[in-house]
């Protein structure tokens, strides 16, 4: 899941490891949290397999205006030298992460597996949607509905096979609340993305 979500977020701009962090944050709204523990290895392996580039950025020392006296121009110096010191010692610049075109082959390969089991890499597989093309976004959705489809029958059989007490039963109610909606939804952007092809059909015939 966190490889999909970093290529995807880097499709959109390159970014410092403390902004994708947080971009991603922003992205799974509280459905998962990503730690830098987790992050920067995950960054370092797609860096490793050519799928992202560190491309690492450096704070410029400022250059302090002429002085016009002896006392003043060693001052100065001595204070480049120590912000220079400090910038390589103590001071790493940043590393700025962007995708390469392996990388984004990696993602439409990521966005098109046929395992739509987890839900949350469902989710981003979602927000990424517009980096497939229109026949692969239906069939992802399509594929996902058929998933969800068999969660519902197996929930049912479930609950028929057992003796519910209410509080079990309503938490299987619940379940079943959320799948309907769940399809529901997944009913409008399949019908989102087949209108535009049954216009183009439709005018090619």
């Amino acid at each position: 899941m966190i490889d999909l979500a970093i290529l995807g977020l880097l499709t959109e701009q390159d970014l410092h490891g403390y902004e994708l962090k947080k971009r991603l944050g922003e992205l799974l709204s509280g459905r998962a949290s990503i730690s830098f523990g987790s992050l920067y290895p995950a960054l370092a392996r797609l860096e490793a397999q050519d799928h992202v580039r560190a491309v690492e950025q450096r704070t410029a020392v400022p250059i302090t205006p002429m002085t016009g006296s002896l006392a003043g121009e060693l001052s100065a110096f001595k204070a480049r030298v120590r912000e220079s010191s400090i910038a390589k010692v103590g001071g790493r610049g940043k590393k700025v992460y962007s995708i390469t075109e392996a990388g984004r082959g990696r993602l439409v390969e990521l966005m098109t597996n046929p395992d739509l089991s987890d839900d949350r890499a469902f989710t981003l597989r979602v927000a990424f949607a517009r980096h497939l093309d229109p026949s692969s976004r239906l069939e992802l959705f399509e594929r996902r509905r058929t998933e969800l489809l068999g969660r519902r029958d197996a929930l049912g059989r479930r609950a028929a096979s057992r003796r519910q007490d209410r509080y079990l039963g309503a938490l299987q109610e619940r379940d079943a609340d959320h799948l309907a909606n769940d399809l529901a939804w997944l009913d409008r952007l399949i019908d989102i993305e087949r209108t535009p092809t049954m216009q183009s059909t439709e005018e090619s015939s």
